[in-house]
């Protein structure tokens, strides 16, 4: 047991990294953006619907890296608890719970249906 418990602090110590490399990427792209353009707000003035493939492929042909690094920043805090929910799958799997590491594997597959099918390419 004393394996388990220290798989679970490994995983905790995983989102706790996972969330402060995310909001590090985010800053730095604010920040640059801040220090590039006088307004950086004026991208926000109007709504545009744009999809994501388009919007970072645009970015990347402009070499506007403040908002690269944003986006990466947000995927991996949006990729944080679909990680967390696998690996606590494998923790169940381990602990031979099966029956909760079913559930755990279900929850991952909706939340990857569900990502899915909210984004638009």
């Amino acid at each position: 047991m004393k394996t388990d418990s220290t798989l679970e602090l490994k995983i905790s110590f995983f989102l706790r990294a996972g969330v402060i490399f995310a909001g590090v990427l985010i800053a730095l792209g604010w920040i640059l953006k801040f220090r590039l353009h006088l307004n950086p707000f004026f991208n926000f003035q109007t709504y545009d619907p744009i999809p994501l493939q388009d919007l970072v492929s645009f970015h990347r042909q402009r070499g506007d890296y403040a908002a690269l690094l944003s986006y990466a920043g947000l995927a991996a805090l949006i990729c944080l608890p679909l990680f967390r929910v696998l690996l606590t799958a494998f923790l169940f799997f381990r602990q031979r719970e099966f029956a909760l590491a079913a559930i755990a594997s279900g929850v991952f597959l909706i939340l990857l249906l569900a990502m899915g099918l909210g984004l638009e390419l």
